[in-house]
């Protein structure tokens, strides 16, 4: 009787372990998934999807929290992008981007036009968002979804892409591009912006590691190229605007207190200022954070094929390298999106975007001893995720 108690017990045990460590979709209108393995992270998992209207939060353990879906016609892919946690003043909340499915995306797949929707900490709408009136923009004009920072309810800075023709391309009379605007506003009143045309230096900056026709500034195989392509942007404790341009391969800095010579300093690509070696520079990099003196991206490294975590510990004023770090998951290559955050020491939450050579969404890594210690991995790998975050 005890052995049978004893093995009775093991089942059960391993039953149990089984239920903690593999946990599969079980809201049916999600994406199918699977999570593998467990943490005790007390905070939780944002995940945003780049083709389906589905974003998901999960606690450490894996299991959902919160969800929000909605059904699309039948071949009309269109997203919730870039699901976040804001905490204002002590108050919690959300956003995401809530993709147009009829607005115009000048036929870019890495386009996403749309709006930007609030929650309160019950998940309650209070508000959507979209470009102010400007010189450049009416207002209502749809947001890019890339990315979106809240400083107060009233005080955001937006993102978009604009299809214009422009005469300042060197070598080209006219040519119609695609270019990347900023836009900040505080209190319904537009206080900053940047075009990237205004800046003609970048046309010469721009390169094919992800896309073919990023350069084809003569229009010959596209209308409008995506010249720049933003994708990120971060607050640094200057106040400057940090951000990362995937096919200029570079991390610029933006002055918000002028409205003129607005670029402070260039890290990586063809007019990187900080002499980083071949080795140490992006190649089509996703989600720039800073932190201090530290600069990380998500490097997708398309140009090897080897996505990488990469750190740049740097003086902003001198343009100074001061220490590089690179963190590589063997085998593991994102064509596009994607997003890492150092947890605690060499604890990573890893998100694979457009994972190339398997269906992985995001990893809970722990570098130190080389184990993944949590895992999403979806059911249809072209069904792929935008960013995948952890907010304590």
């Amino acid at each position: 009787m005890i052995i049978i108690a004893i093995a009775a017990a093991a089942i059960l045990a391993a039953l149990i372990f089984a239920m903690e460590t593999e946990k599969s979709d079980t809201a049916g209108d999600l994406p199918e998934f699977k999570i593998t393995g467990s943490t005790d992270l007390e905070g939780n998992i944002f995940v945003s999807f780049v083709y389906t209207k589905n974003i998901i939060m999960f606690d450490g353990k894996g299991d959902i929290v919160w969800y929000k879906h909605e059904d699309l016609p039948d071949g009309v892919h269109a997203g919730y992008w870039d699901f976040k946690k804001h905490v204002i003043d002590g108050e919690v909340y959300y956003s995401y981007h809530d993709q147009n499915i009829y607005a115009d995306h000048y036929g870019l797949p890495g386009y996403a036009p749309g709006e930007r929707v609030i929650l309160d900490s019950r998940f309650n709408e209070v508000k959507r968002i979209t470009f102010e009136q400007s010189d450049v923009v009416d207002k209502g004009h749809f947001l890019d979804g890339h990315d979106f920072l809240l400083i107060d309810l009233n005080h955001y800075i937006m993102s978009g892409y604009i299809k214009d023709t422009v005469d300042n391309v060197p070598d080209y009379e006219k040519s119609s591009v695609v270019y990347s605007y900023l836009q900040e506003v505080e209190d319904g009143e537009v206080v900053w912006d940047w075009r990237s045309v205004d800046y003609p230096e970048l046309y010469s900056l721009t390169v094919t590691d992800a896309v073919d026709t990023a350069n084809d500034f003569g229009n010959l195989q596209t209308d409008a190229p995506d010249y720049v392509h933003f994708n990120a942007m971060r607050l640094n404790d200057d106040g400057d605007l940090v951000c990362s341009f995937r096919h200029l391969n570079t991390v610029m800095c933006l002055d918000r207190t002028k409205d003129v010579d607005q670029i402070k300093w260039k890290l990586s690509g063809n007019a990187d200022e900080f002499h980083l070696t071949d080795d140490q520079k992006t190649s089509s990099q996703h989600y720039v954070t800073v932190d201090g003196d530290t600069i990380m991206a998500f490097d997708n490294h398309n140009i090897s094929e080897r996505t990488r975590l990469v750190s740049y510990k740097v003086d902003m004023d001198g343009k100074e390298l001061k220490e590089f770090k690179e963190r590589v998951v063997p085998g593991k290559f994102s064509s596009a999106c994607g997003s890492q955050q150092q947890i605690k020491d060499e604890l990573f939450m890893i998100g694979w975007g457009d994972a190339q050579n398997d269906a992985a969404c995001f990893s809970v890594y722990d570098f130190a001893s080389g184990k993944e210690l949590m895992s999403m991995r979806l059911a249809n790998p072209n069904n792929f995720t935008y960013r995948c975050v952890y907010y304590a």
